[in-house]
Formats: structure tokens, sequence, C-alpha cells
């Protein structure tokens, strides 16, 4: 598939490239765009999918289905919950997206020890033509929800307090995942940064599932910091980005 300027903010153009690119396509979760025949391959292939608007921001509009019992589906969408017979599960979906252009995402079970979602924002810059890994920062979303930002209730976590605390990792399984994280994240951005050269930052969504599996959700080129880096306990990460920005210009 070749990427136009026209596509900068489409979630499903940055996925099918990167489903493509073998150095990162096995940290790709299956992604399409929302039509019927689609929906319904993954819906039964994964049991579980989340439907996104394809250029949607701060996880606005985000919707996640999951085969229940009884023949029915359990929607989610922030902390509403509805359940829908299977014979009107795509009306139901035709209804709650029919005014966006969505895609549909096999969804990850990212989650603490606790049972509460999570995922982590990963900022890099290129800066004198290398790319470097600002900052990595967790964002745990509130009990019931299944968005992490900040604005709908997520709260943003330092990673070592999230691997400790919330995932009880070791020091080594801390080492490890951190180590293989800023290789993904290096990965990703310069195979985006091909299809958008005159870019200098992306922020990386990532979740990490029960086997430690690390999933990129999506690859973000407006990348903000306030309600990320700058809503942490300690600042270090918030400074440290700031001044690679600067360099980064």
């Amino acid at each position: 598939m070749t990427i136009g300027a026209h596509h900068v903010k489409s979630k499903l153009a940055v996925a099918y490239q990167l489903m493509h690119t073998p150095e990162v396509s096995g940290h790709i979760p299956d992604t399409d765009l929302l039509r019927e025949s689609a929906f319904h391959r993954m819906i039964n292939k994964y049991d579980k999918v989340y439907l996104k608007p394809d250029r949607g921001r701060k996880s606005r509009g985000v919707i996640r289905i999951e085969k229940w019992k009884d023949n029915l589906f359990k929607f989610r969408q922030g902390t509403s919950l509805a359940y829908v017979d299977s014979k009107d599960l795509w009306t139901k979906v035709k209804e709650m997206t029919e005014d966006n252009r969505y895609v549909v995402q096999r969804a990850v079970d990212s989650v603490t020890k606790d049972g509460r979602h999570f995922d982590l924002r990963c900022h890099a810059l290129r800066v004198n033509g290398k790319w470097k890994v600002g900052g990595i920062c967790g964002r745990l979303g509130e009990k019931g929800s299944i968005v992490t930002t900040s604005h709908l209730g997520g709260t943003p976590t330092l990673l070592n307090t999230l691997f400790t605390r919330h995932l009880k990792y070791t020091g080594k399984e801390k080492k490890q995942m951190n180590r293989k994280l800023e290789l993904c994240i290096v990965k990703t951005v310069r195979q985006v940064s091909r299809m958008y050269p005159n870019l200098y930052e992306f922020a990386v969504d990532i979740g990490i599932d029960r086997r430690k599996r690390i999933w990129i959700y999506e690859v973000n080129n407006e990348p903000l910091t306030r309600g990320n880096f700058m809503k942490l306990p300690d600042l270090t990460l918030y400074r440290k980005i700031q001044r690679l920005r600067k360099s980064a210009r």
C-alpha cells in the first residue's frame, strides 16, 4: 500500500505499512477497515476486538466488543456497558460507528494483576539523523474502563512503578523488557519516518500481554506530552523530551 500525504493521520494506513515490514510485523495486531465481512472475520477469529476511529485522537469513540455467554456480545465504550444479541450485532456496530470511518483491531489483553487496562506511551525523536527514545511512561485505565488516556480518567505512571507494583516484574524482567521496548520503538519509528520524512518525532502506543509479548497499537505523529509525561510524579522524562525537541528542531 502506497502512503500519501493525505494518509498522515490514518491509523489503518500506518498499520498496513507496518504489517508488511518484517522487522516489526510480528508486533502489529490484526487490523482492518471496519466493514461487515472484516468485522465478522475478526470477531469469530479472536472473540474480542476494538473498533477505533481511523483518524481519532485521545481514545474518543473507542469501542471494545467481546463474545459473551448465551449468544450475547458485550459492548464497552469508556465505562459504559451493554449486551447485544448476536442477531443484532452488526446493526449495533453500524449504529455506533456510522458517523466515522473506523478500523477493527484484534484486542490485546494488556492488563495489570488487578485487571486494569494499561498501555505505554513511548516518545521517540530524531536528533542529528538518529532516532532516540525520549521517554516511556505507563498509562493505567480506571477500573472498568477500556481506555487509558488521562482526559478519560487514566493515570500516567512511571514505567518502573508499572512494572514493579502493577505487573510484579522482577529486576531481570524489567531490564529485559526495557531493552525489547527500546529496540521495537526505534525499528517502528524508522519505518514510519520513511513514510513521513519531514517529521522528527512520533509517539508509539504499545501494549504488553500476559505472556510479555509487545504489541504496537498505533503510531501518533502529533505527540503531546502534557497529558502524559507532564502528569508524572517525576518530571525528568518530560524535561528530557523538551530538550530533545529543541535539538531535533
